[in-house]
């Protein structure tokens, strides 16, 4: 996942073929234990000068409650399989979603500690206090994220998806995108860190773009559980101090409003478990599976162009510019060869759909309808014969 609660934290942890890293040969009797991933800046890392929030936050919940603090590194992936597997060697866990639909066998939360969510990530000196700023604007995404199914769901914005924030970051400094919505920590401490805070990053508020983070503490241990929420009420000022060192936002968040939600927001967790850009981030709301449709040749409204250019913004980057992709599976100018009259019809169905098992995602409720048969019109025009 990409740095954070999309892995939360990154927001998350350890996957279902967990390798550990490193684990302490033993324990203090005393020690508190805690599970952490190794190389998740700006929450966790196991060497170097920055620790992380989390781990510097978890010295100093262990020296509030008088124990040295022990890790058991796990790389992380999957929250709650790892969470099932590792925790029984550990006594907590610093990266739990707070939200209480979001449950693991075998823990308690203590109380919400930190708030994490997308940013709007822009230019010193743009105006941005609302997202309808960005109308108009080229905004860079990251594939299958929040903020990609939510600015395709509105009227009037451009996005730009790109793989990683790495590349987003690369398109800003390039000035080939206007702005960026990204992940509010991972973001805020890159831009801190490597471009000395040149970008303001601005956290957003709304369906499934953020929430809180608690502590995930063993069943077994009760009494833990009443000793951190104290250790975490008292270090209050320490964990603002902690946002501010790694860059978080601290703005107040704007407010988003999603309109059409339940339906719009369907199928993602087909999409969550493949895309890089928010695994195991637990905000996501899943609705039941839009009603089919067939396809029906019908005029879509817009030009050629403009189907083209919506093309190459949401799909260019798996299919490549105007359906040219170098890997064979994903070259679309082959459509008509591989399914002769039927193309446009498996086309259609494909991106309505979706093949979650290939990464394609679900587009019904997220792309208008004429858009997608617009975009089959477009890819009329690049057929190979």
């Amino acid at each position: 996942m990409s740095k954070s609660f999309p892995r939360i934290v990154k927001f998350a942890v350890s996957a279902t073929a967990l390798a550990a890293v490193t684990m302490s040969a033993s324990f203090a009797a005393d020690a508190l234990r805690v599970c952490s991933d190794p190389d998740n800046l700006p929450f966790s890392k196991s060497e170097g000068a920055d620790k992380g929030l989390y781990i510097e936050l978890a010295e100093l919940v262990g020296k509030r409650l008088g124990s040295p603090v022990e890790y058991v590194w796990w790389l992380s992936f999957n929250q709650r399989r790892a969470l099932r597997t590792t925790m029984e060697g550990c006594d907590a866990y610093f990266a739990l979603p707070a939200d209480a639909q979001y449950r693991v066998r075998g823990l308690v939360k203590s109380n919400a500690f930190l708030s994490v969510s997308y940013a709007i990530v822009a230019p010193q000196g743009m105006k941005v206090t609302a997202l309808s700023n960005l109308k108009g604007k080229k905004i860079g995404v990251l594939h299958g994220s929040p903020p990609q199914i939510l600015l395709a769901t509105q009227e009037g914005y451009t996005a730009s998806t790109f793989r990683s924030q790495e590349e987003v970051f690369a398109a800003l400094n390039a000035n080939e995108i206007d702005a960026a919505l990204l992940w509010g920590p991972s973001a805020g401490f890159d831009n801190k860190t490597q471009y000395s805070n040149r970008w303001q990053v601005i956290s957003i508020n709304g369906e499934s773009l953020g929430g809180q983070v608690a502590v995930a503490i063993s069943k077994e241990k009760p009494q833990l559980k009443d000793q951190i929420n104290q250790a975490l009420e008292e270090l209050k000022p320490e964990i603002e101090r902690l946002r501010e060192k790694y860059g978080f936002p601290t703005q107040t968040p704007l407010q988003v409003n999603i309109t059409n939600a339940e339906n719009r927001y369907a199928r993602l967790d087909a999409l969550q478990a493949k895309s890089p850009a928010y695994r195991s981030s637990g905000f996501i709301k899943v609705v039941d599976k839009p009603a089919q449709r067939e396809w029906q040749v019908a005029e879509s409204g817009g030009s050629i162009a403009e189907a083209q250019s919506n093309f190459n913004n949401k799909c260019g980057h798996c299919h490549g510019k105007n359906g040219a992709s170098p890997i064979s599976e994903r070259d679309l100018r082959k459509l008509s060869m591989r399914y002769k009259e039927e193309w446009k019809s498996v086309t259609y169905s494909t991106i309505v759909k979706g093949r979650p098992d290939l990464g394609m995602p679900t587009w019904d409720g997220i792309l208008p309808d004429h858009e997608i048969k617009a975009i089959v019109e477009f890819l009329v025009t690049v057929q190979k014969n």
